[in-house]
């Protein structure tokens, strides 16, 4: 864990050198440092840190057996029947890296890299605050995007990072294209595409009533939903099973949402396209009851939920001057606590 804690003490370095005074430049400068930070402990991974790390090394070996010829004259099969899986862009994806190399260790390097540059370039264009954003990725969101869910990982950086400059554009046909695409690496990139639709839509009175009843229905109807969704989408080996849950996170969400409800006022006042942030942790907190039925929920959740890294800052902006120091120090100590409670492993490939 020892890691990842230097690792926040050098964003905390990095904010003391550059954001002391905000400009756009030392914004940029912050982000690609604390960039460079995860690229390199993503990349840079043992092979027993991360749950599927040394599964997805022996799909990469198995990509290398499988010829263009095969797959070419396979297509239908693989892309139309999913006699490859559910996800055949992703054997294209690794056969087209498998062109410029075969070493798995390069191949990590370059996930990291396709995912936490976009990472920076969203936090940079987007954050009001660098450094929190980047610490609530450190804290809550590292575990997944950085060390594990490779196929997912490229899917998000797709549809979230990429996805949103077409959403923030109003091109459809655009935004379409690419969740389709990302859909072929992992399959629950579709489950992102209501949300071009209810982006920008006005949290009304009335609407947070219908929002609450249709929670209520989620969390009384919650597994057959979960039965129904799961099979459209196509994942119905995610079945229920007693004892799911990921209370930390799921409480952490809702209480967030009720916090920036409370202060929606506020923060839009600040800056309107926090709109889009909180439409987005309302679906992620619509999914939350699934998490109890199989955590595999949190698939879906976290392509909303990764909005927080732009939200939590706005919240915090939203708090009177008076008051927004002890509103950031609670918030980065809690963020801490957490990580450190978590106490997560780590060790570079070398050692």
């Amino acid at each position: 864990m020892i890691i990842y804690l230097i690792n926040i003490v050098l964003l905390i370095l990095y904010k003391v050198i550059f954001l002391h005074e905000s400009s756009q430049r030392n914004n940029k400068i912050f982000c690609i440092l604390a960039s460079i930070n995860w690229i390199l402990l993503s990349g840079l991974r043992h092979l027993t840190i991360g749950a599927d790390t040394i599964k997805y090394g022996y799909i990469f070996e198995q990509a290398q057996n499988i010829s263009w010829s095969t797959l070419w004259n396979e297509r239908v099969n693989i892309f139309i029947h999913g006699s490859m899986g559910k996800d055949p862009g992703y054997i294209v994806f690794q056969k087209l890296f498998q062109l410029l190399s075969t070493d798995y260790r390069i191949y990590l390097i370059l996930i990291a890299v396709i995912f936490t540059v976009p990472l920076g370039i969203w936090i940079y264009r987007y954050s009001h605050d660098p450094f929190m954003s980047f610490l609530i990725y450190s804290s809550l969101f590292y575990s997944f995007f950085s060390i594990t869910g490779i196929r997912q990982t490229i899917a998000t950086a797709i549809v979230v990072f990429v996805g949103y400059e077409f959403i923030k554009e109003r091109n459809i046909w655009k935004f379409i294209l690419l969740v389709l695409i990302a859909s072929t690496i992992h399959l629950s990139a579709m489950c992102f595409l209501p949300f071009y639709f209810i982006t920008n839509k006005k949290l009304t009175n009335k609407y947070l009533v219908l929002y609450g009843c249709t929670f209520a229905g989620t969390l009384v109807l919650k597994d057959s939903l979960f039965r129904l969704g799961s099979r459209i989408i196509g994942y119905d080996q995610y079945q229920p099973y007693e004892g799911a849950a990921t209370w930390t996170f799921s409480i952490f969400l809702i209480a967030l949402a009720i916090v920036t409800l409370m202060k929606r006022k506020e923060i839009l006042t600040n800056n309107t396209q926090a709109i889009q942030y909180m439409n987005a942790l309302l679906i992620a907190v619509l999914l939350v009851p699934f998490t109890f039925i199989n955590p595999s929920a949190m698939r879906i959740i976290q392509y909303f939920s990764l909005f927080i890294i732009l939200l939590v800052p706005e919240l915090i902006n939203s708090f009177p001057k008076k008051e927004r120091f002890f509103v950031f120090f609670v918030a980065s100590a809690t963020l801490i606590f957490l990580l450190i409670r978590n106490n997560p492993a780590y060790m570079f490939f070398w050692q």
